[in-house]
């Protein structure tokens, strides 16, 4: 083994880390500007229920700190997106979003923070309004998700 050569070893392992590290930052993809979740209404009120009869709604809804999904459908710009799960029940979700999503259009969607191994939940988006910064969907499940994906929602 000859060490007369050891000497440039060093220098040169440095300089292709950087070089790597360089490369990396330079190449790495750009991921567009989400928004905040809108804030969040600290009540878990599984076992509220107001009595209205405006509300159709078979299931009772549960509020609780935003959840950031992600969005997959063609009508979105791109195929994919992001949102917030403001709250939620057995039969659907009331999603922010920053862009407006017609009525009827189906989504799929799953929590940020799911392995890979959970599916996609398909929605169908019963109703779109302005929230100001952004626009909430109510949501309806076109079949009910697993109770251990549903829990992913918040």
């Amino acid at each position: 083994m000859n060490l007369s050569h050891l000497w440039l070893i060093v220098p040169v392992a440095m300089a292709c880390v950087v070089g790597a590290v360089v490369f990396a930052l330079l190449t790495r993809r750009k991921r567009p500007k989400s928004f905040a979740p809108p804030k969040a209404n600290n009540r878990d009120n599984w076992d509220e229920h107001e009595d209205s009869f405006a509300d159709r709604r078979n299931s009772l809804r549960r509020e609780g700190q935003p959840v950031r999904i992600h969005l997959a459908s063609p009508t979105i710009r791109g195929g994919q997106g992001e949102g917030y799960v403001l709250d939620r029940s057995t039969g659907g979700l009331r999603v922010a979003v920053q862009i407006p999503i017609p009525a009827g259009t189906m989504l799929q969607v799953k929590a940020a923070n799911a392995p890979d191994t959970v599916p996609w939940v398909t929605i169908v988006v019963r109703s779109c309004c302005n929230g100001g910064q952004h626009f909430e969907l109510g949501c309806e499940f076109d079949r009910t998700p697993p109770w251990n994906v549903l829990l992913l929602f918040g």
